[in-house]
């Protein structure tokens, strides 16, 4: 079955697929924040419906949130990242719906009135379940640099992305560099 290279993954106004990567990478990678605070801040930035300051409590769900996502994102054969992400989507409450709140029709995947760390539940394991669905579960991955255990996901038009950010790129790429270049003849 070919695959298609959507422009928008989620169909949602807020981008669960980078929602899920920024919150993995803020709990699980060593450089991340996950205080209350910096999760309140993390999900501003994408959009979500923050009902003032992140409780402890949510930000404890959302710590345990992260943690069951980052194993979809490390598995590197496809039918059992789909099993995990089934695993994950089954305890998630979902209820699929059309909503306009003054932004216009889009889509929910919480069910109405449902609260923040229900939401946020929602959103992620949809966006990666449409990452997985329609460009391939290869399109997850955790940084190649040996030295970071950041994730990411490639929704890119062409499979290149091997590393969290340009930064981790640009280090092995001169590292290889200069390894080429020490052990070549002079």
């Amino acid at each position: 079955m070919a695959r298609t290279s959507p422009t928008e993954v989620t169909g949602y106004r807020n981008d669960g697929v980078g929602t899920a990567v920024a919150l993995v990478n803020a709990v699980t990678a060593d450089a991340g924040d996950p205080s209350p605070e910096a999760l309140g801040a993390l999900l501003a930035s994408y959009n979500f419906k923050v009902d003032g300051p992140v409780s402890d409590d949510e930000a404890e769900a959302l710590r345990r949130w992260a943690r069951r996502l980052r194993p979809v994102f490390a598995e590197t054969d496809e039918a059992r990242a789909i099993d995990l992400l089934n695993g994950v989507m089954a305890e998630v409450p979902m209820h699929p719906h059309i909503s306009d709140h003054g932004e216009g029709p889009h889509l929910h995947y919480g069910p109405p009135g449902a609260v923040l760390v229900d939401r946020i539940r929602a959103n992620t394991a949809v966006g990666l379940a449409f990452v997985i669905c329609e460009l391939g579960a290869a399109r997850l991955g955790v940084c190649l640099d040996a030295a970071c255990e950041r994730v990411y996901a490639d929704v890119s038009r062409g499979p290149r992305r091997r590393y969290c950010s340009k930064t981790c790129l640009n280090r092995n790429t001169v590292a290889a560099y200069r390894a080429r270049r020490a052990s070549a003849p002079a």
